[in-house]
């Protein structure tokens, strides 16, 4: 008998690994738990607030430094996917409140680096400041950028004006400090002192963030877009010519130890810079080479030996462990680029990765990090079992729909941002931020009318235009539109 993590393994007729639950029951024991998440017996909080993760055999929380920047920034993250997904508003809720925790703990207005968060914290109280491997007063400028289009997301999802206003004020300040950069400096520093401005680690690939939290703010027409610009310009300009080029991705992980000689690799840089390739094409003709090739990066250097067709990925050298959440990230980029190409062996092997790290997740609700045993096998990861594993999953299902369930309705993607949503029988009704948009979803019934802004859409046949197309042997719906405001009868 094969087991992970304790549970049988279930094999196809071509001895292929099968999911233990599909991927919709796989979402929802995640978010329950999240949902019915303990408090801690000293501060009140809940542990998500003050702990990076918790172990299973006992329940408790692990003494382990935190990662509020990044923890908060991927649960926005999987907010936007999961209301959208289910229509359910109570994670509102977890996430703003995760959010003022943040604000809360931004740095003083006189340092250097003034009022932005912290990646590292010490753990238990939700006092953030710093930790480890940073150290104290030390924060990251990649999570200032990750958690500042978090704040950006949340504003278009609520019109609460002063998450852009937080959103603006870290995105400048990232424009002010970008530099050209070389082969041994990023634009921005990875680690460094908040209070002096004096750099602690110079080397991070992760740039994706910022670009992306720039492109946004720009597509808005906000005052001051022409500096973010030249900054967005910048950073690509030296992603082009240095991580794309050279391979040398590294720096992304809050806790793990200095490397001044730049060693250590890393897959969440790559794999989230070739999700930005395909949600951006018209950025980079060679996107499908590009993209190809991070995936077989990140294949090669942090894949492990198949296992019944799958390929678990380690999180980085430094800390080489196969996890649930980098390999669902693997999978769900594996599976957009084979809905992009045409090329059914990314699809095949999106499958059986997602199947893999399905036996993450217990009935319990528990997501552990990953397998070995005893550390990553009873640990779970707010990040990594539960904010950066749940929306691959969405993710996974927009581009292998098979994948969503066939007896409830879902909304799988969208190119904006689902500030409303109504699941009925027979209906579904939202609203998006921007007027512009386009949707896809798998429905239970045939749509015989969808209404945008109050007025019939027209069915047509062909991608491109305003209208609704369906699929009836895949019971998808995809919908473009100019106004918010969408309704889908059947």
């Amino acid at each position: 008998m094969i087991e992970i993590n304790g549970r049988e393994i279930v094999l196809d007729e071509n001895e292929g690994l099968l999911a233990w639950a599909e991927a919709d029951r796989v979402i929802w024991l995640a978010m329950d738990f999240i949902r019915r998440c303990p408090l801690d017996e000293r501060s009140g909080l809940p542990w998500y607030i003050g702990y990076s993760c918790f172990w299973t055999d006992p329940l408790r929380p692990t003494i382990w430094p935190d990662n509020p920047a990044g923890k908060s920034a991927m649960a926005v993250e999987t907010l936007t996917r999961y209301y959208a997904y289910s229509g359910e508003t109570w994670f509102h809720d977890v996430v703003r409140t995760m959010l003022d925790r943040l604000i809360a703990y931004h740095t003083p207005e006189h340092f250097t680096w003034p009022g932005v968060p912290y990646a590292s914290a010490e753990p238990g109280f939700g006092v953030y400041f710093g930790a480890r491997a940073d150290g104290h007063y030390v924060t990251e400028p990649d999570k200032v950028a990750q958690a500042a289009l978090a704040y950006l997301t949340f504003y278009k999802l609520t019109a609460e004006e002063r998450f852009f206003e937080y959103a603006m004020h870290c995105a400048l300040l990232l424009a002010g400090q970008c530099q050209p950069g070389d082969e041994d400096h990023s634009p921005w520093p990875f680690r460094v002192d908040v209070r002096s401005g004096t750099v602690v680690e110079a080397y991070s690939s992760h740039v994706i963030a910022a670009i992306r939290l720039f492109d946004e703010l720009t597509a808005l027409g906000v005052e001051n877009s022409e500096q973010l610009c030249e900054a967005r310009d910048l950073a690509w300009r030296w992603l082009s010519s240095f991580p794309l080029q050279n391979g040398r991705w590294k720096g992304y992980f809050e806790d793990i130890q200095q490397d001044p000689q730049n060693e250590n690799r890393e897959q969440y840089s790559p794999l989230e810079t070739a999700r930005y390739l395909m949600d951006h094409p018209e950025q980079d003709p060679d996107w499908v080479e590009h993209a190809r090739a991070l995936i077989g990066w990140v294949e090669e250097h942090l894949g492990s030996e198949p296992f019944y067709q799958a390929v678990p990925i380690h999180e980085q050298s430094f800390c080489f462990h196969v996890m649930g959440s980098h390999t669902s990230r693997f999978a769900s980029v594996c599976a957009r680029f084979s809905e992009m190409t045409g090329l059914p062996e990314y699809a095949q092997l999106a499958r059986r990765c997602f199947n893999w790290a399905s036996y993450m997740a217990t009935k319990e609700g528990y997501v552990h990090v990953g397998i070995d045993r005893p550390d990553y096998y009873n640990q779970c990861w707010f990040t990594d079992g539960y904010f950066d594993y749940v929306p691959h999953f969405i993710d996974g299902m927009a581009s292998l729909p098979d994948m969503a369930p066939d007896t409830t309705d879902h909304l799988l993607r969208t190119s904006s941002v689902i500030t409303s949503i109504n699941y009925s029988p027979l209906q579904v009704s939202y609203q998006t931020y921007d007027a512009h948009a386009i949707e896809l979803l798998k429905l239970t019934f045939e749509p015989v009318q969808v209404f945008c802004g109050g007025s019939p859409l027209a069915r047509v046949d062909e991608s491109g235009t305003d209208g609704w197309r369906w699929d009836p042997a895949l019971r998808l719906l995809k919908v473009q539109h100019a106004a918010p405001a969408v309704e889908i009868t059947g």
